[in-house]
C-alpha cells in the first residue's frame, strides 16, 4: 500500500499562489527583479524549501510527529518547481501578452490586422480595445465586468490546453521513468541540493548520515556566495559601498574585438557565478568539459561562416544554422535515450539467466506502483489527439497539429534527458521549437498562411526552454528514488499543482497587470509576431535545404559522438554539450562551468573520491548562499519597488 500524505499536497497547493505572486510581481516594469527561473534549480523554490526545513526543526522540539517527512518535502518541492515552470515568463507570462499584442500593436504601417489578425480566433485572444488598454496602462482594476468577460473564455480555453500539454509530459515521464531512474541511474546533478536539504535526523534518533546543515564546510560556501550577494545588493542600494565585480556582465571581452570576422563570434563574457560553479561541480567531468568545448566550437563556426561571406540572420543565428543544429542534436539525444532503454520501456527485458534478470527487474516499489506502462502510453496518445483537435478547431490543419506536437514532445524529452544526464543548469534553446523550425524550413506559403499564424500563437511555450516543466517531473522521481520514498503520491500531486498553478496564475497575473500595467513582457510576443509578419511577406516559397542539412548534421553529429563514447574509452566529448553550444545563457556561464570542472578534476586527481565527497557540502553551500540572499533581495526589492542587482546568476 502507498502511504499517501494529503497534507503535503494541501500545503503545496497553498504555497503555489503565494509563489506565483512572487514570480509575477518581480516582473512588473517598476519592480523588475532578478528572474528565479533562468537556471535550475529555481532559487525561489529552494528558498521556500529552506523555510520549510527551518520550520521543521522548530516544530520538532514541540511536536516531533507533526513535522514534514522527507517524502513530503520532496513532494512540495516538485509541486512548486512544476508550478513555477508553467507560471514563469518563459511560458504563461508570455501567453497573456500573446493573447492581446496582435490587436493592440496592429497599425496601418505594419498591417498586422490584414496579415494575420483575421486568422486569430476570438475565443483564444483578447481584442476588446478598452480592456486591453486598461490592462496595458495599469492604474485600473481587473474586477470590472467588461474586463472579466474579455479574459474569461480565452483564459479558460488556454488553461485546459496547458493542463493537457503538461499532463502529456508527465505521461512521457512515467513511460521512461523506470529506465532513467532505476535502470540507468543517471547522475541528476540538479537534484543534489534539494536531496541534501530534505534529509533530516529526528530528535532522539541516531542516523548514519549527518544533516547537511550540521557540516561546517557547508557554511563556508554559504558565507562566500551569500557574502558576495549581500555586498553587491547593498552596493546597488547604497552606491558608496563598492561592489564585487566578478559577474560575467562586468567582463565582456568582445568589446575589445572590433574587426571582422572575429567580431561575428558575439558576446565573450568572462566571470564567475558562485551557484553555477557549485552546480557544475556535480556535473560529470566529461559533461562539463564538453559544454565548454562546444561553446568555443560554435564561436568558430560563426567566424568561419562570416569569413566565407555569410551574414547574420535575426533571431536565427548565422547562415550555419546553429538553431537548426541544436534542434537536430536534441532529436538525436532523444533517439539515443529511447534506444538505450527500449527493451525495458517495452515492458519486458531479454534475460539470459536469473542473475542477469535481477539487474533489470524493477524494485518492489515499482512493481506495486499503480501506474503501468500501458496507462502512460494511452495518456500520451489521447493527450496529443486532444491537443491536435484543439488546434484544429483554432484553424490549424490536423496533420500539421499532429506533426507539431509529436515534434514538440520529442524535443521535450530531449531537454529532460539533457538535464538528467548532463546536469547543466541552463537549457534555453531559443528559437529551436517546431513553431520556428517548420515554417523556416518548409516555407510559410507551402504550409499555408493561416496555419503559420495559428502555430505562431504556440510560441509562448517554445520561445525558450529555460523553465521547461518536464525535467522537474523526472527529477521528482529521481529524488524519491534516492530518498527511498514512495512514488505513488507524486503524479496526483503534480496534477493538482498544475491545475492550481494555471488557475491561480490568471487570477493573480490579471489582478496585478490591471494595477501596474501588463507591458513588461510584451517584447517577447512582439518578437514572435514580427517574425510571423516577416514570414508572411517574405518572397520565398522554396524549401530551405540548408536548414534541413543543418538539422541532419546536428542529428548525425550526436549519433557519431555517442558511437565514439561507447567504443573508444579515450573519447570524452559528450553530445549533450554540442546541443547546448548555441545557448544564449552559455555566454554568461561557460567560465563558471569551466571553473567547476577544474576544481572537481583537481580534487579527484590529488585527493581521491574521499576528498571529493568531503568537499561536496562546500559546493552545495555556494549554491545555497546566493540563492538565499538573492531571494531575500528580490523580496526586499518588491517591497520597496526597486530593482536590486546582487550580481547573481539570474
Amino acid at each position: 500500500m502507498f502511504r499517501l500524505s494529503a497534507r503535503a499536497t494541501v500545503l503545496g497547493s497553498i504555497l503555489i499562489p503565494i509563489n506565483c505572486y512572487w514570480l509575477i510581481i518581480s516582473r512588473q516594469p517598476y519592480q523588475y527583479q532578478p528572474i528565479p527561473t533562468i537556471i535550475s534549480p529555481f532559487f525561489n523554490v529552494i528558498f521556500i524549501l529552506l523555510l520549510l526545513v527551518i520550520f521543521n526543526r522548530v516544530f520538532a522540539r514541540f511536536s516531533p510527529r507533526s513535522i514534514l517527512t522527507r517524502e513530503e518535502l520532496i513532494i512540495i518541492y516538485v509541486m512548486l518547481s512544476v508550478a513555477s515552470a508553467i507560471q514563469s515568463f518563459q511560458m504563461m507570462q508570455t501567453l497573456t501578452t500573446m493573447m492581446e499584442v496582435p490587436f493592440r500593436r496592429a497599425t496601418v504601417e505594419n498591417d498586422w490586422k490584414n496579415l494575420f489578425g483575421k486568422y486569430i480566433p476570438n475565443w483564444l485572444s483578447v481584442s476588446n480595445k478598452k480592456s486591453v488598454m486598461a490592462y496595458y496602462q495599469g492604474d485600473s482594476t481587473f474586477y470590472h465586468w467588461p474586463h472579466i468577460v474579455s479574459w474569461f473564455m480565452p483564459a479558460l480555453w488556454w488553461s485546459g490546453f496547458i493542463i493537457v500539454l503538461v499532463f502529456v509530459m508527465h505521461c512521457v515521464t512515467l513511460y521512461v521513468r523506470a529506465n532513467w531512474v532505476e535502470h540507468e541511474r543517471l547522475s541528476y546533478p540538479i537534484i543534489q541540493l534539494p536531496l541534501a536539504m530534505s534529509h533530516q535526523t529526528r530528535l532522539g534518533i541516531r542516523s548514519n548520515h549527518k544533516s547537511i546543515f550540521s557540516q561546517n564546510v557547508l557554511w563556508f560556501g554559504v558565507v562566500i556566495s551569500g557574502g558576495i550577494a549581500l555586498i553587491n545588493g547593498l552596493s546597488d542600494l547604497f552606491p558608496t559601498i563598492p561592489p564585487i565585480k566578478i559577474h560575467p556582465r562586468n567582463h565582456n571581452l568582445s568589446q575589445y574585438i572590433t574587426a571582422q570576422p572575429w567580431r561575428s563570434m558575439g558576446a565573450f563574457r568572462v566571470g564567475v557565478v558562485a551557484p553555477v560553479i557549485g552546480l557544475a561541480f556535480f556535473m560529470p567531468l566529461d559533461m562539463s568539459i564538453s559544454c565548454v568545448f562546444f561553446f568555443f566550437l560554435s564561436k568558430v563556426q560563426r567566424i568561419v561562416a562570416v569569413s566565407l561571406g555569410a551574414q547574420q540572420v535575426a533571431y536565427s543565428g548565422y547562415l550555419v544554422y546553429l538553431n537548426q543544429q541544436s534542434f537536430g542534436a536534441l532529436a538525436g539525444i532523444t533517439v539515443i535515450a529511447l534506444w538505450s532503454g527500449h527493451k525495458l520501456i517495452s515492458g519486458t527485458s531479454v534475460m539470459r539467466d536469473n542473475r542477469q534478470a535481477q539487474l533489470y527487474l524493477l524494485d518492489k516499489e515499482t512493481k506495486k506502483d499503480f501506474i503501468t506502462l500501458k496507462w502512460p502510453l494511452l495518456g500520451i496518445v489521447l493527450g496529443i489527439i486532444i491537443l491536435s483537435i484543439f488546434m484544429w478547431k483554432a484553424g490549424l490543419s490536423i496533420w500539421l497539429a499532429l506533426s507539431f506536437f509529436i515534434l514538440y514532445y520529442f524535443i521535450s524529452l530531449g531537454v529532460a534527458r539533457f538535464r538528467a544526464e548532463m546536469g547543466v543548469p541552463l537549457h534555453d534553446f531559443h528559437f529551436t521549437g517546431p513553431d520556428q523550425m517548420l515554417p523556416s524550413i518548409f516555407s510559410p506559403r507551402r504550409l499555408g498562411y493561416k496555419n503559420i499564424s495559428i502555430m505562431s500563437m504556440l510560441g509562448f511555450f517554445n520561445f525558450t526552454y529555460r523553465a521547461h516543466p518536464q525535467p522537474h517531473q523526472i527529477e521528482g522521481y529521481a529524488l524519491l528514488n534516492r530518498a527511498k520514498a514512495h512514488y505513488g503520491l507524486l503524479f496526483p500531486s503534480v496534477m493538482i499543482a498544475l491545475v492550481v498553478g494555471v488557475v491561480s496564475f490568471f487570477w493573480i497575473y490579471l489582478h496585478t497587470a490591471y494595477q501596474h500595467g501588463g507591458s513588461s513582457l510584451e517584447r517577447f510576443a512582439h518578437v514572435v509576431y514580427t517574425r510571423l509578419a516577416n514570414w508572411l511577406t517574405g518572397p520565398s516559397d522554396d524549401i530551405d535545404y540548408g536548414g534541413l542539412l543543418a538539422i541532419g548534421t546536428g542529428f548525425g553529429a550526436v549519433i557519431w559522438f555517442n558511437f565514439m563514447r561507447q567504443y573508444f574509452l579515450w573519447w570524452k566529448l559528450h553530445p549533450a554539450g554540442y546541443a547546448i553550444s548555441n545557448s544564449l545563457d552559455i555566454n554568461h556561464f561557460w567560465f563558471s562551468i569551466l571553473v567547476g570542472f577544474f576544481l572537481k578534476h583537481l580534487l579527484i586527481r590529488y585527493g581521491g573520491i574521499k576528498k571529493y565527497q568531503q568537499a561536496q557540502p562546500f559546493f552545495l553551500g555556494l549554491i545555497l548562499g546566493e540563492y538565499t540572499i538573492g531571494s531575500i533581495w528580490t523580496i526586499v526589492g518588491n517591497i520597496i519597488h526597486q530593482q536590486i542587482f546582487f550580481g547573481g546568476s539570474f
